[in-house]
């Protein structure tokens, strides 16, 4: 039992590692309802680590603001992807502790094992993988309105819309409109993709009634003794000429029901909330069932409803944020990480 430690004879920490920064409002959330379960919660970044003597120079938050500790190893590690990137030190942190937060591999990845899966094909929208100019050349020709956007999550930032004209194409890019010959489609690939992976996917038009792009988001996470719980669904609205609805994108976010009210009417609105409220409910077991090398903690389901009502998955994301209701969301992300600290250590205590 090198270095194995029992959380239940003292009380539990969880390491809130980021990849960078100081603590702001999503971790002082998190260190409320970490008190409110009789647990500790200490947060630093990969930089603070002392791999050699197991030691870490975290922050603690004490009445009402962080001061530096200096603390053993946590018993769960609450993570984001950046801090996946300094392997050295994850690895370390993660030797004798569970961690929450697995990569799902990318929006091609996520969609080619729904895909292969079956499960939720009617909500599927067509797309392309872009590996090359090519490829990209190609799939502009299919579709008469799309959109390109990285296969990585970047916050609706570099999400591109095309419109097919008689000349070429009309372009939003970044808000900037712009026309587009098809002798220019590889000086644009040359500048805004290059050798990353993009996907180009076929264009769905979920506006308001003024226009504005908007998507729902099922903000859904793991909770008390792992199971899912509804966060959050809300609407969330673009400005301008924004091509995406993401709020860090300058949008704004409304109640679904209420915002699904006023855009379809009392009826409509309401049986396209049920809906879903159903998929929030059905989506994330038969979603992790495409995942059995690891469990996932929380999800940010995107879904885009076109004017017919019809709904469909934008994207689906490991990672969700939870600007604006941070407590609603640090409770049950406490409860799993409890939950996962103890069930590693019975695990680790049957083994020996």
């Amino acid at each position: 039992m090198d270095e194995q430690r029992t959380v239940t004879e003292k009380m539990l920490v969880v390491g809130m590692v980021r990849g960078s920064g100081l603590p702001g409002n999503i971790i002082v959330a998190n260190a409320h309802a970490a008190a409110m379960q009789n647990v500790k919660l200490v947060y630093f970044t990969p930089d603070d680590v002392d791999v050699d003597n197991r030691k870490v120079n975290a922050l603690q938050y004490i009445d009402g603001e962080f001061q530096p500790v200096v603390c053993d190893f946590p018993d769960v590690i609450e993570n984001d992807e950046r801090s996946l990137w300094r392997k050295d030190v994850f690895s370390a942190i993660t030797k004798n502790a569970p961690f929450t937060m697995h990569l799902l591999g990318g929006k091609l990845t996520t969609f080619n094992r729904i895909k292969k899966s079956g499960i939720y094909q009617e909500l599927l929208i067509p797309d392309y993988s872009i590996n090359s100019l090519a490829e990209f050349t190609n799939a502009v020709n299919v579709f008469e309105k799309f959109v390109i956007k990285p296969m990585r999550g970047s916050q609706g930032a570099n999400v591109s819309y095309f419109e097919r004209t008689v000349e070429g194409f009309k372009v939003n890019h970044r808000g900037a409109i712009s026309e587009l010959r098809p002798t220019d489609l590889a000086a644009f690939y040359s500048e805004f993709i290059g050798d990353r992976h993009f996907l180009l996917q076929k264009y769905v038009d979920s506006r308001t009634k003024h226009g504005l792009p908007y998507d729902i988001r099922i903000h859904v996470r793991r909770g008390k003794n792992a199971r899912w719980n509804l966060v959050k669904l809300y609407a969330r609205i673009g400005a301008g000429n924004s091509i995406v609805s993401n709020i860090s994108a300058g949008g704004s976010m409304a109640e679904a029901g209420v915002f699904l009210t006023a855009q379809f009417g009392r009826d409509k609105g309401r049986s396209i909330f049920n809906e879903l409220k159903l998929l929030a409910k059905s989506f994330p077991e038969k979603f992790q069932s495409l995942y059995p090398e690891f469990m996932i903690d929380a999800l940010g389901i995107d879904i885009g409803i076109d004017s017919e009502g019809k709904l469909w998955i934008f994207e689906v994301n490991s990672c969700p944020g939870a600007k604006f209701f941070e407590l609603a969301d640090a409770i049950p992300r406490m409860e799993y990480a409890i939950w996962l600290a103890r069930d590693y250590a019975s695990r680790q205590s049957a083994k020996s």
